[in-house]
Order: structure tokens, then C-alpha cells, then sequence
């Protein structure tokens, strides 16, 4: 005799959807309605509660079944594997019906709890979640596509390796049934479609399951059909898909290489800061993987050139530049003190700050930060082959004046102390002018013209200290110890911090 479908009771349905209403209203007593819904959460039927207002509460707002999708994420992560088969079967069932709900929100939370379901679970304890994704990718439903290709996207980017295994009582392994419909996908008018699908088959490059080494002729030719899709997410995808392939499987790229270089060039300069950036990583990669230099060499001009306009501060943050020379001065408004440590996709070169790790706007990787570690890893394989091209950008830039062109300023000696130890053969003779150079802006009107000066007289310290064995070099390193010194007096705290750092990489 088959089990009684499982049915809310209405009290506990009320009582629960009261205080997922009052979760979301500021003025409400957080921690009564905190301690309330741990209550309910001892109730062992309480995940069928949330699904079933996730996905059947047409009567409660879209912002409350959201709430009740998340709390079921959650508590899944947590419990899921100790639900019994009964409420575990009415869970995926409900979810799969609401694969295609109307609400997007509440499909995209569908979709988070699913891919939730699939890492605790596993496609072997859900095999028929293939399917139910498989019918509704093949529906002239756009509810239902979209539905199937955002749970999709999750599941390839928490649990790939999943899809790539052998499923009992599948006949072949879910990434070859999904990918060619992926494929596909990328040709669709909607650019939700393309990007989702572009994002699912991106979280299999570095592991290169069979079936994309089977499809890669397929997959770069309708990769390089959307290099100039109209969407920036897609086109950010691309850039993505290409900085992987260049790590993991460059051979596929070389017939390529010559117009992918003059893409990424493009790329680099898109409009879209987020698009620019992914770009941006490529140069760094293409370094690291020891590609032959004469690949980039003929380009060497243009790229040094996009490089140094990407490491001038961005108009938005304008807003952030402009505090005054005093204490008081937010953390957020200095970006100062490039430090070498992995970069956030791969390998060393990462010009990150090292500040604490709250100040997530002081963290950010960011387009003048990913240009400033490829200026510095390509000095490291060109080394003073630059200096022709560069030297006479940066004396322009060094050279003018002005509180208008103060970015420009800065951005100069940022590159300079970027490219410090690849060119230092091409730049020691010259040792003595750049530091004569340096010191004046110390005294800078800009704050971050002053710190992003310590960090570049850093980077030349230890031929400063071994120039100081001389009569000359050593006043030169007295006015560069005095110089620090005086800065880590200044009234600003981030020139202050940038000081003491190139105090302390003096001393060592």
C-alpha cells in the first residue's frame, strides 16, 4: 500500500509563514523570531513545511518564499542526509515541479536548493532530477529553459565532478547528455540563455572531461561567436573561458593565438570594468604557463600601452579620492601597498592588499590591480626589452603637474615600482635619477601619490641599500630613510601604513 502524500497541517503552515513575515520586517523582535523558528525547526516534517511554501505558497509574497527556500538550504547542508527517504522523496518532488515556476526569483531558489541537494546527495541518489532537467532544457517553455539551465549552472558550479561520473541506472554519464544541449544553448536570442549555459560549460575546463575534449572544435567556434555578444556578462564568460583553455589546454588555442591576443587587447578595454578585468588575466597566465615570448612580442606596444591606462584610477572611484589630508579619512578611500601573493585565479603576481581582512573595498581585486601584476610578471619575461616602450610613457606621466593629472601621476610610479626587479638590469644605471625623482613626491599633495611612492621606493630598497657602501648612495639613503620617516608621521593613516611597510622592507 503506497504512503500518504505528505500534507502540511494549516496551523503550523500559518504559525510559520507568520514569522518568515516577520523575519523580513526590520522593526520585528529578531531573536523572538529567531527562537520561534528553532522551535518549528525540531518538528520533523519542518523542511517539508519550507518546501511546500516555497513551492506551492502562491498565496504568501515572492519575498517569503525566497526566505523559506534559504532556511531549506541551509537546514539541508546541515541535515539532509539524516531525513528520512520519505521526506527527502517529497522534498525533490516539489522541486522539481517548481523547476519552471513563473516567479524568477523563486526559480533561481529552486535551483540553489537543488544543487544544495545534489552535493549532499549526489546524482546517484537523484538520478531522476537528469531527466526532469532534460525535458524542461528541450521545452519551448522560456519558465522552464531558464528554470533548467540556472539549476544546471549551480550544479556545475558546486559539484562538476558529478556530472562526470558513471550514474547507476543512467547509461551514460550526465556531461555527455548536457553538453551538446549546452552547446547549443549558445546560439539561443536570449542572453540569460547564453550566459548561463557559457557559465555551466566553463566549470569544466580545468577538469577537461572526456566529453569537452570530444566537443572542443564545437566549443571554441561557438565560444568565438559570442566574443562580441551584446551582453557583458557573456562576453566576461569568454574572457573566463579563454584565461582557463590558456592554462590548462593552450594547444587548442595556438592555431588561434594571433586573433585571440588581439581580442583580448580589445577586451581589455571594454567598457565593462568586470569584462576588462577578466581580460586583464590573461596576460598574467600567458606568462606563467611559459608560452613562447615571440607569441606577445610584436604586441608588446599596444598591451604596455592598455596596461598603464587600466592602472590610472577609474572615474567611479572618484568619490573615494578626494578626502582630505587628515586621520579621519575612511580606510576605503587608499588603495595602496601592492603586495605579491596568489592572485585569485592562479599563480603568484596578484597585486593584492595586505590589509586586514574585513576591508573588503581595500581587498578587491580590481582592473588597476590585475593590470599592475601583468606589468610586473612581463618584465619578468621581457625584462629590459620594455624599457624602450615604457620609459618614455612613464616620463610623460612622471613629469606632469598639476592637481588634474595627479591619477596619471600615480598610475607612472606605480608601473615603475611594478616593473622594479623584472627591468632592474635596464634600470640601475639609472638608479640615482629615479630615486631623485621619487623622493620629491613624497611630499605629493595626494595622498595616494604619496603612499603608492613608498611602496615603489620599497620595491628599489635593496639596490638602494647597496648603493649606500658609497659616499653618494649613502646620502641618497639617508634622504630615502628621512623621507619614510617623515611619512609615517603624515596625517594621513594609509600613507602612514604604506611607510611603515617600506620602512620595514628597508630594514630587512
Amino acid at each position: 500500500m503506497a504512503s500518504p502524500v505528505w500534507q502540511p497541517q494549516e496551523e503550523g503552515l500559518r504559525g510559520i509563514c507568520v514569522l518568515l513575515q516577520e523575519h523580513r520586517a526590520p522593526s520585528a523582535d529578531q531573536t523572538r523570531v529567531f527562537q520561534q523558528l528553532q522551535q518549528f525547526s525540531q518538528l520533523p516534517d519542518f523542511n517539508n513545511y519550507l518546501a511546500y511554501i516555497l513551492c506551492r505558497g502562491e498565496s504568501q509574497s515572492s519575498e517569503v518564499r525566497q526566505v523559506a527556500g534559504l532556511l531549506l538550504k541551509n537546514s539541508l547542508k546541515v541535515h539532509y542526509k539524516a531525513l528520512g527517504p520519505a521526506y527527502q522523496g517529497y522534498i525533490k518532488s516539489e522541486l522539481v515541479q517548481c523547476i519552471g515556476a513563473s516567479d524568477k526569483q523563486i526559480r533561481a531558489t529552486v535551483g540553489t536548493v537543488i544543487s544544495v541537494i545534489i552535493e549532499q546527495g549526489l546524482v546517484a541518489g537523484w538520478p531522476e532530477l537528469l531527466g526532469a532537467l532534460l525535458q524542461c532544457l528541450e521545452s519551448n517553455d522560456y519558465n522552464h529553459t531558464e528554470g533548467a539551465l540556472d539549476a544546471l549552472s549551480k550544479i556545475c558550479e558546486d559539484s562538476p565532478k558529478e556530472l562526470d561520473a558513471d550514474v547507476p541506472g543512467v547509461p551514460e554519464r550526465p556531461i555527455n547528455v548536457f553538453l551538446p544541449r549546452l552547446l547549443k544553448m549558445f546560439s539561443s536570442q536570449h542572453a540569460n540563455f547564453r550566459r548561463l549555459a557559457l557559465n555551466s560549460v566553463n566549470q569544466f575546463i580545468l577538469l577537461m572531461p572526456k566529453a569537452l575534449l570530444i566537443n572542443m572544435e564545437a566549443f571554441l567556434q561557438e565560444l568565438f561567436k559570442l566574443a562580441n555578444d551584446s551582453a557583458a556578462e557573456v562576453r566576461k564568460l569568454v574572457c573566463a573561458a579563454l584565461v582557463q583553455l590558456l592554462e590548462v589546454q593552450s594547444s587548442f588555442l595556438q592555431p588561434h593565438f594571433r586573433n585571440i591576443i588581439e581580442y583580448m587587447l580589445q577586451a581589455n578595454q571594454d567598457q565593462d570594468p568586470e569584462v576588462a578585468l577578466e581580460a586583464c588575466e590573461f596576460w598574467s597566465t600567458f606568462c606563467e604557463v611559459h608560452l613562447p615570448a615571440d607569441l606577445l612580442r610584436d604586441h608588446l606596444p599596444r598591451l604596455i600601452g592598455v596596461l598603464l591606462t587600466n592602472m590610472v584610477y577609474a572615474d567611479d572611484d572618484e568619490a573615494l579620492l578626494d578626502a582630505e589630508d587628515d586621520e579621519s579619512v575612511p580606510d576605503r578611500d587608499q588603495d595602496i601597498r601592492p603586495r605579491f601573493k596568489q592572485s585569485r585565479l592562479h599563480g603568484s603576481g596578484g597585486y593584492e592588499e595586505d590589509e586586514e581582512e574585513d576591508d573588503d573595498i581595500v581587498n578587491v581585486w580590481n582592473l588597476r590591480k590585475c593590470s599592475a601584476a601583468g606589468l610586473d610578471i612581463l618584465s619578468s619575461v621581457f625584462g629590459d626589452e620594455m624599457l624602450p616602450i615604457l620609459m618614455p610613457l612613464l616620463q610623460i606621466k612622471l613629469e606632469s603637474k598639476g592637481d588634474s593629472v595627479w591619477k596619471e601621476r600615480e598610475a607612472a610610479v606605480l608601473a615603475l615600482g611594478a616593473v622594479a626587479e623584472g627591468c632592474i638590469n635596464g634600470l640601475l644605471p639609472h638608479l640615482k635619477q629615479i630615486v631623485s625623482f621619487l623622493l620629491p613626491l613624497l611630499e605629493d599633495k595626494f595622498p595616494l601619490v604619496r603612499s603608492i611612492t613608498c611602496w615603489t621606493l620599497s620595491r628599489y630598497s635593496k639596490w638602494i641599500v647597496q648603493a649606500a657602501e658609497f659616499a653618494e648612495g649613502h646620502v641618497q639613503f639617508d634622504s630615502v630613510l628621512t623621507g619614510l620617516l617623515q611619512r609615517i608621521l603624515d596625517n594621513n593613516k594609509r600613507v602612514q601604513e604604506a611607510a611603515c611597510s617600506a620602512f620595514a622592507t628597508l630594514e630587512e
